[in-house]
């Protein structure tokens, strides 16, 4: 009998970071690539099984996370957009028997986000029983997300650089929120980099 509190992970870490000209799933944090980071968070805050979505030098990346209990996944259509790397990922947790209830969704550039943040989504979507539980930053709805079994059919339909917002919006009454302000500071481009290297000063 399930608790409520289950739930898997997919990391998206498939894109090669166009924009900041490097890729920045291996950018270091206090000496922690933000791959690495971000995995080891989901595993801290109790999600099993952890999936990574890989595509850009996937044979790299994967290296990062070798220490980690983690499930690879390799998205050979990783430049398309994010999308296809969401229906990669929900496409194996899908095979899982038995089939996991929800599955965080999450990236691996939020430079803020901690295992405090994670375990706050899972309990909240334990204990309100919400088809999506979201993040809250920048006056929008975004990732880290929990889905919830039902809308699992749902993830596989998006397309393009949606990614999970798009079935967030759809279904935005029944999404609970957790406040994440943070979660805004990610790294796209140049200026975000130079904004990493301050948190690690801090």
């Amino acid at each position: 009998m399930s608790d409520g509190t289950q739930c898997a992970a997919i990391v998206l870490a498939a894109g090669a970071s166009t924009r900041l000209g490097q890729p920045k799933q291996l950018l270091k944090l206090d000496g922690e690539s933000l791959l690495h980071r971000t995995v080891r968070i989901a595993g801290e805050a109790g999600c099993v099984p952890i999936y990574v979505v890989l595509g850009f030098e996937a044979d790299r990346m994967g290296l990062e996370i070798t220490d980690l209990p983690v499930k690879p996944i390799i998205n050979r259509d990783w430049e398309s957009g994010m999308a296809s790397s969401l229906r990669c990922g929900v496409e194996v947790l899908m095979k899982e028997t038995p089939l996991p209830e929800r599955v965080l969704v999450l990236l691996c550039d939020q430079a803020k986000l901690s295992a405090e943040i994670l375990s706050r989504l899972i309990q909240t979507s334990a204990g309100e029983n919400s088809m999506i539980t979201a993040s809250n930053y920048a006056g929008r709805l975004g990732v880290p997300a929990i889905f919830n079994e039902h809308l699992y059919p749902d993830l596989l339909k998006v397309e393009g650089d949606q990614g999970a917002r798009a079935v967030i919006l759809r279904h935005s009454s029944q999404t609970s929120v957790v406040e994440f302000p943070e979660g805004a500071m990610d790294i796209d481009t140049p200026q975000d980099l130079a904004g990493l290297r301050t948190i690690s000063k801090e």
